[in-house]
């Protein structure tokens, strides 16, 4: 521990002494997200706690970028969670266990980015099909919760084309021997312009390592998409999970009953969502709905209401509830950003604080 605050405060000083020579472009910046949670319906019975992150995980982290002329430049972005409610890292205590990459951006050909960082399928479930943003009642309980963030990767994004855009990225799986154990394959395709934003996501990843063989991949493809009429936002979601370690369940155990759940190799997943802003106010409501396909049809649907009042931009109080429903069995729990939750109702109320 010792070594790691050591080399924080390192890092903290070599910037700030680059800033102040004007020799590179580095903020510092974050999110503290602490408020109340209350679980219900579950045999663990009621649970209320200080939770960190609910709607946004708290984090902290550096970003930075170097012009080398002709429309080129170099970037990085070192990020870790926090737990704030207790103060240790998230992400099995990781330093920077949200983002850690280098890379390069022309204004005209697009970036190539390398290291730990969000997939292609998971920045469109993230911005352009939940207007929760996977936080309270996050879309993940029921939806793909594989293939969001990727170690060991390689991504490359197009510049904006009118509108249309595209990327595309490969994590090693780095097995000796076998190139295509745990690896994983992502992309998308989309368009943005107006009041409209559309999205094409795919995401494979192989279950094989370096001990199993021949278990296959785990599929997922996702179609988004949001318009905004000023007045309102509306969201969608449709989603496809084919394969072993598709749909992970959002629980671990039995958290409803003896058997513990079975979690789907064939499903469908909806999404639609309503965002109303007004003045400082927000009132988003959304609704999801889990299809299995196969033979134990573990069915499940979503509903949630979430409030935020914003003091200013980097300021606001929220609060929000949901519920989930689960058919013949199935286990999903209702979480939030920070954690899967412990039964099928949760009330949360936070503050948020962004520097």
């Amino acid at each position: 521990m010792n070594k790691r605050i050591t080399a924080v405060a390192t890092l903290a000083l070599t910037v700030c002494s680059n800033a102040a020579l004007g020799q590179s472009n580095v903020a510092f910046y974050g999110v503290m997200d602490l408020g109340i949670s209350q679980d219900r319906g579950g045999l663990a019975g009621t649970s209320t706690r200080v939770t960190s992150g609910m709607a946004t995980q708290s984090r902290w982290g550096f970003k930075g970028n170097e012009d080398l002329g002709g429309g080129l430049s170099a970037f990085f972005v070192i990020e870790g969670g926090i737990h704030g409610d207790v103060g240790n890292s998230t992400q099995n205590n990781t330093l920077f266990g949200r983002t850690s990459i280098v890379g390069l951006r022309s204004a005209k050909l697009g970036s190539v980015s390398i290291g730990l960082q969000d997939t292609p399928l998971f920045t469109t479930l993230n911005t352009i099909v939940d207007p929760l943003r996977n936080g309270i009642a996050r879309s993940n309980n029921l939806m793909p919760s594989t293939g969001f963030r990727a170690s060991n990767s390689v991504l490359f994004r197009t510049a904006d084309m009118h509108g249309f855009s595209a990327d595309f990225m490969v994590a090693a799986g780095e097995v000796a021997g076998d190139s295509s154990a745990s690896r994983a394959l992502g992309g998308s395709v989309g368009y943005a312009k107006g009041p409209w934003n559309i999205r094409l996501a795919y995401h494979d990843r192989n279950n094989d390592s370096a001990n199993v063989k021949n278990t296959g991949s785990g599929r997922n493809f996702l179609l988004g998409a949001n318009v905004d009429f000023e007045v309102a936002k509306l969201w969608f979601g449709l989603g496809v999970d084919k394969g072993l370690n598709s749909a992970p369940l959002n629980s671990s155990g039995a958290p409803f009953g003896a058997t513990p759940p079975t979690p789907s190799t064939d499903s469908r997943d909806l999404l639609l969502g309503v965002s109303v802003p007004f003045g400082p106010h927000t009132i988003v409501a959304t609704a999801i709905a889990k299809d299995d396909r196969g033979v134990l049809k573990q069915d499940a649907q979503q509903y949630a209401l979430a409030y935020m009042y914003a003091f200013s931009k980097r300021t606001d109080v929220y609060t929000s509830y949901a519920r989930i429903r689960n058919h013949n069995g199935a286990g999903y729990t209702e979480g939030n950003s920070e954690e899967p939750g412990l039964g099928d109702r949760q009330f949360t109320v936070g503050l948020r604080h962004r520097f």
